[in-house]
């Protein structure tokens, strides 16, 4: 259970950046608050959460600043968050004691990042883009280092 809500958030905290670079290819910022939008998300394998709401306060070509609330489907709240460049190179994220590692580059296509564990391993890793007319921020990623599972995670723009 503690993997799945650690996904949960290492999702949301990649869509945050998603949402960044997304804004980057449409010329749409990020910047402003995001709800999860349930009926539109897709989780395959993963437990989906109750919900999320993402406050993405910088998003320039070579950072990002973002914060994730959350329910998980039990009813549990995190947060995360991440405030760092977006160079490429492995930063620090979630709990330091874990160890574990959130790489971002923004590319045509979106923001991309891929999350590894303290020995390397691909944990996660992604993709995200704001719609054209700057009110949907989409997020599509894997969990695992095969791809096992995927996700779709749609959120609107709330302000």
């Amino acid at each position: 259970m503690g993997r799945r809500i650690f996904a949960v958030v290492v999702t949301g905290f990649c869509l945050a950046f998603l949402a960044a670079d997304a804004g980057a290819a449409t010329g749409k910022s990020a910047v402003g608050t995001w709800k999860l939008d349930l009926a539109k998300s897709s989780y395959d394998k993963m437990t989906a959460p109750k919900g999320e709401k993402l406050v993405v306060m910088t998003d320039k070509p070579d950072a990002i600043k973002w914060l994730l609330a959350g329910a998980s489907a039990d009813g549990k709240t995190y947060t995360s968050t991440y405030d760092g460049p977006v160079d490429g190179k492995a930063h620090p994220y979630g709990n330091t004691a874990v160890g574990n590692t959130i790489s971002y580059v923004r590319t045509q296509s979106g923001l991309e990042w891929v999350v590894k564990d303290k020995a390397g391993a691909v944990i996660e890793k992604g993709i995200g883009h704001v719609s054209a007319d700057g009110n949907t921020l989409v997020i599509k990623g894997t969990e695992g280092a095969n791809g096992e599972a995927t996700f779709v995670s749609v959120f609107g723009r709330v302000q």
